[in-house]
């Protein structure tokens, strides 16, 4: 991707280690580092939650017609799992007291199945999973949902209800006195043995919609909220006046806090401290402008800052479209002559253009996320309907995004919204210039400037004066965005429109990157400028 981003000063160095400017070629006998090995378990993590997405995506596509239930949903999610577990493609298949390799604190994933595919919780439906048996067994984590009368005090206690006797779990459950056995008798070994447990929140997602069905855009989600002890255990009524037992857990130090994301609400009455209005924002920022774009996105787009700090972003023209230069010509692109929408790969001369495939999916995200950087969709010479499936970027932000002050990168971007996988999320506008354009040509170019190269002889995009909400978006060099070249207007393919699609799944609250040095030919590095993305595959440095 031919692509470079000139951008003010979007970090500051105070406070924070540079990184080495140095990197040394590693001989070829020596082994790997404990950095490359993390970084293999991280990768390993991701694969395996990208072939149970890819497995389930494809049934979602095949069953979307027959309107299943949430029922048949849960049992489907289980029989991806169960599938992968059968074809050896689980990782982390041993059960471990602690954490568990290539998966951090604040980690969040979509569906319960894929805690068992990635061995952080094995069990599909019981809230507490161990080791060993009776009195040798030992807790290994935990899920938090509402389903027990579970409470997380203000001061970070989570009381958690034990297993067994509970009418919510299944319609066929009776209410009755919980018995110490099981993962109640493996808490309670853990609390003797000071042994750690893993902690999973069960988190709503109520004021998050992203206009999906509950298939592929289900109510809630769960994060990884780190390793907790089991202080203590006690006896009482419970909510169907039975005997039940009550676990007292305190999480362990050094480990990061709040990992909530900021706009979702915690199941019934857990973490009611942390529950908040709808589109509020954390307790320690404020929402200083509702609106950047002046009602020009389909979503609000606020900034948000800390209370403490009082700056905004200068000040630009908010555009939805991109503005040409003088004397560049646009040719209008020959559009298809399909009558509905484009099915037929033969026929259709938008798809052929596309090498015979359609680059979406019935669910309007990339088929094929890394086949091609260039893609023609339909426009407004095509015959076919508004709706067509092969009309996505030009339809604009579908996403909820804000723009916030980030610790040491200036401005950024966030997601309001869970992004799947393949999913547009903006594109990059403002003022298009050919490189042969001589006002182009003699512009200085200065420290605070937004500036997307469109590829090496071709042009480039200024966003300085004018532009949208992709000039805030930083680097990083583990991005969870990447550019694809569309073409849906005309016929020019050295201006194409720089469309930002999501390469992997991106929760709420999530920063959105893409990789400034991902640029193809040649490179010129104009000035120092240190890398502070903060990823494990860092390499120190952001060239221009």
């Amino acid at each position: 991707m031919k692509a470079f981003k000139l951008f003010g000063r979007k970090h500051e160095k105070k406070g924070y280690p540079t990184p080495p400017s140095i990197i040394c070629e590693k001989p070829l006998n020596s082994f790997p580092t404990s950095i490359e090995k993390d970084s293999l378990k991280h990768r390993k993590v991701r694969e395996a939650l990208k072939t149970f997405k890819d497995i389930y995506c494809k049934r979602y596509c095949q069953f979307k017609e027959d309107k299943l239930t949430g029922k048949s949903k849960t049992n489907t999610l289980q029989e991806v799992a169960i599938s992968m577990r059968m074809n050896h493609q689980w990782v982390n298949t041993i059960k471990r007291i602690g954490h568990v390799d290539g998966i951090e604190v604040g980690d969040k994933f979509q569906y319960r199945a894929e805690l068992c595919v990635i061995g952080l919780h094995n069990q599909f439906s019981s809230g507490i999973d161990y080791m060993g048996k009776d009195m040798n067994s030992l807790a290994t984590s935990i899920v938090v949902t509402s389903r027990y009368s579970n409470v997380m005090k203000s001061n970070g206690c989570l009381v958690y209800e034990g297993q067994g006797g509970n009418p919510k779990v299944g319609s066929n459950v009776s209410p009755h006195d919980q018995k110490l056995e099981a993962g109640n008798l493996a808490l309670k070994n853990s609390m003797e043995a000071r042994s750690p447990v893993r902690v999973i929140l069960k988190v709503c997602r109520k004021s998050e919609s992203d206009g999906m069905d509950t298939w592929s855009n289900p109510e809630y989600s769960f994060i990884y909220d780190g390793l907790y002890l089991v202080n203590q255990m006690t006896q009482e009524r419970g909510e169907y006046g039975k005997l039940v037992f009550k676990f007292t857990l305190n999480k362990m130090p050094d480990q990061p806090t709040h990992v909530a994301p900021e706009n979702v609400v915690m199941d019934g009455q857990f973490a009611s401290s942390r529950r908040k209005s709808k589109g509020s924002v954390a307790q320690k920022h404020i929402v200083r402008v509702n609106d950047v774009s002046n009602g020009k996105e389909k979503f609000p787009i606020r900034v948000v800052t800390p209370i403490d700090h009082g700056q905004m972003p200068a000040s630009f023209e908010y555009m939805v479209n991109l503005v040409y230069g003088d004397r560049l010509n646009q040719p209008i692109l020959f559009g298809c002559d399909c009558r509905e929408s484009c099915i037929d790969c033969k026929k259709c001369s938008c798809i052929v253009k596309n090498g015979g495939t359609m680059p979406y999916n019935c669910n309007k995200r990339l088929a094929y996320p890394n086949k091609s950087s260039l893609i023609y969709e339909c426009g407004p010479s095509c015959k076919c309907s508004s709706s067509c499936i092969n009309r996505v970027s030009q339809c604009g932000i579908q996403v909820q995004l804000e723009i916030f002050k980030t610790e040491y990168k200036g401005w950024g971007v966030r997601t309001r919204s869970f992004i799947r996988r393949g999913c547009f999320v903006c594109e990059f506008i403002g003022e298009v210039y050919h490189i042969h354009n001589r006002k182009a040509r003699s512009r200085p170019v200065a420290d605070d400037d937004f500036i997307l190269s469109i590829g090496v002889g071709k042009g480039f995009i200024d966003a300085t004066n004018r532009g949208n909400i992709a000039r805030f978006i930083n680097h990083s060099c583990t991005p969870n965005l990447c550019f694809k070249d569309v073409i849906y207007d005309s016929n020019n393919k050295s201006i194409p429109h720089k469309m930002l699609f999501a390469v992997k799944d991106i929760p709420s609250g999530r920063e959105l990157t893409y990789n400034y040095n991902s640029c193809k030919g040649k490179i010129i590095k104009v000035r120092n400028n240190d890398c502070y993305c903060g990823s494990r595959e860092c390499n120190g440095q952001i060239y221009f």
